[in-house]
């Protein structure tokens, strides 16, 4: 999950024209990613996050990806939703002569459209379980505990 690369319509010509290094921002499992043990088991938010996001075929897991197929579907969309890439938001950026602030609030938006892939099942697109009298904590897939789901942070630092 580390290597996806999503670029920003705009980020390249905005950085240039404030001749700023590229800043890069990141969205996942991030830090301290234990998680309550259940029924004596123990494991990571990441471990769990990394065997929906891929799936785990020898497992009898498949891949719900909450983070790299929603992002690279809705981030777009979302940006455009909150104004993110008006030419006038650009111009504040170059007004304020920084883009971290603005990466930021992309961030945010990334956050959202990770949330929303939760709340909607991926849209979906994600597999049902596989027994359909199988219920969880949560009712919904991938949302038992809620662990997981709040895991999910972004963050944002000079590439």
């Amino acid at each position: 999950m580390e290597n996806d690369i999503i670029e920003v319509k705009g980020l390249e010509q905005l950085l240039k024209a404030l001749k700023q290094k590229p800043v890069s921002g990141k969205i996942g499992v991030l830090g301290n990613s234990s998680r309550e043990a259940k029924k004596g088991g123990s494991t990571t938010n990441a471990t769990v996050g990394a065997v929906h996001e891929y799936g785990a075929p020898a497992r009898n897991i498949p891949q719900r990806s909450f983070l790299r197929i929603p992002i690279m579907e809705n981030l777009e969309k979302e940006l455009e939703k909150s104004e993110l890439l008006e030419e006038d938001t650009f111009k504040q950026v170059l007004i304020v002569g920084n883009v971290k602030p603005w990466m930021k609030q992309v961030m945010l938006c990334a956050e959202a459209v990770v949330d929303d892939a939760f709340e909607t099942s991926g849209h979906g697109k994600w597999p049902a379980w596989k027994d359909p009298k199988y219920h969880n904590e949560g009712g919904m897939i991938l949302v038992d505990s809620g662990q997981l789901r709040r895991s999910i942070t972004s963050e944002v630092s000079d590439a």
